[in-house]
């Protein structure tokens, strides 16, 4: 049998019946409510004032609140909140270096919450195995964001992102997901920029249906001496800071977004790098400073052009096919279609065939597992 629960307004109410009505004394009433006498007076005054409503629980709110936060600078947090949708700790940072003493994170969030400007509690998730590197441009992060319907047409921003800095280099609006199309914003981008050292990418960059061997962007990046490194299938973690950019955009960016025609869903998506990301956002991994606070140019210039192939004189040649083999001793390697065409260098010692482009390692086989008429 589930027990029966009585609201408190109406045991206060029965209370009060008892004695007015019932005539029961008042200590003997309290007896039986189990309240002290001087809690049942209380109840009986507050019955006596004529209210609709006089037994129900009444706010705890002091009167007068001599510590409470200004007016005037609740309504700057407020204004921060509206305008980039950041949370507590990022306005109070934002707002201490422009000259203004704000309360702690706590207080700001409950001004948040006071005006009804508070998202959702996120879920508690496991703490996760972070990395940076230690300079600028040691690595750089890119990959296509999901999808936006922009002018009646699929449009898919690139996004690229120092991983030391977490300045955000490019935010393009693409129309395709194609290797060519990246290559073209990152080469732009290297010409003012410089080169990094390497580059993560998802596998989508990679040699098709996870074959050994080089994608043509990668045998691209390796002729201008930057590394490819990519993360494993289904693991997003390994670009943790792309997919946390990508959460910032849904958050901040799109709401705001203008998706009428393409030249104005550019022009927000740069003015918002360029100016609020990467100069007045705070980031939680730099001591809540913005990104331009660490960024610098790489030393490294961008070439005029692709560097042609150059191997040392008397190296061990041999011409990638159309389907992305060489053959070696009676045995056909895979080393990329991406590489067709063009031209590798062989080393063999010590029991091990290494594969060269452009003076760069990409392959490592023992010599024992290569078999004539073999595919490897």
């Amino acid at each position: 049998m589930p027990w029966k629960v009585v609201p408190v307004s109406d045991l206060r109410l029965a209370f009060v019946h008892h004695v007015r009505s019932l005539h029961t004394p008042v200590a003997q009433a309290c007896r039986q409510f189990g309240i002290s006498r001087k809690t049942g007076h209380k109840w009986l005054g507050r019955a006596q004032e004529g209210s609709t409503q006089p037994l129900l629980d009444r706010s705890r709110r002091p009167h007068h609140s001599p510590g409470r936060t200004a007016e005037a600078l609740e309504q700057a947090v407020l204004e921060v909140r509206d305008q980039f949708g950041w949370g507590p700790r990022k306005i109070r940072a934002y707002l201490n270096r422009h000259g203004l003493v704000l309360p702690s994170v706590r207080t700001l969030a409950a001004i948040l919450h006071r005006h009804g400007r508070s998202g959702p509690k996120p879920p508690a998730a496991a703490p996760l195995q972070s990395f940076e590197r230690a300079e600028p441009n040691q690595l750089w992060q890119c990959d296509f964001k999901g999808p936006l319907e922009v002018a009646k047409q699929r449009v898919h921003p690139f996004t690229i992102l120092d991983d030391h800095s977490r300045y955000l280099l490019a935010l393009r609006p693409c129309l395709d997901l194609t290797m060519a199309t990246a290559w073209s914003i990152l080469w732009e981008l290297f010409g003012s920029v410089g080169l990094p050292e390497c580059l993560l990418c998802d596998n989508a960059f990679g040699s098709r249906y996870h074959a050994p061997g080089l994608s043509w962007f990668e045998a691209q990046l390796l002729r201008l001496g930057i590394r490819t490194t990519h993360g494993r299938p289904a693991h997003p973690q390994t670009q943790g800071k792309i997919e946390r950019l990508h959460g910032t955009l849904e958050r901040e960016l799109w709401p705001r977004v203008r998706c009428d025609l393409l030249e104005h869903f550019q022009a927000d998506l740069e003015q918002w790098r360029s100016t609020v990301y990467n100069l007045l956002r705070p980031h939680e991994a730099l001591d809540d400073l913005p990104p331009v606070t660490r960024w610098r140019p790489s030393p490294r210039p961008r070439p005029a052009t692709l560097p042609p192939l150059d191997y040392p004189p008397g190296s061990v040649l041999r011409k990638v096919s159309d389907g992305g083999s060489i053959c070696w001793q009676h045995c056909y390697l895979q080393v990329g279609k991406g590489l067709a065409g063009d031209y590798i260098r062989l080393e063999e010692h010590d029991g091990w065939l290494v594969l060269f482009y452009a003076q760069h390692p990409f392959r490592r086989l023992p010599t024992s597992a290569l078999k004539r008429r073999a595919l490897v």
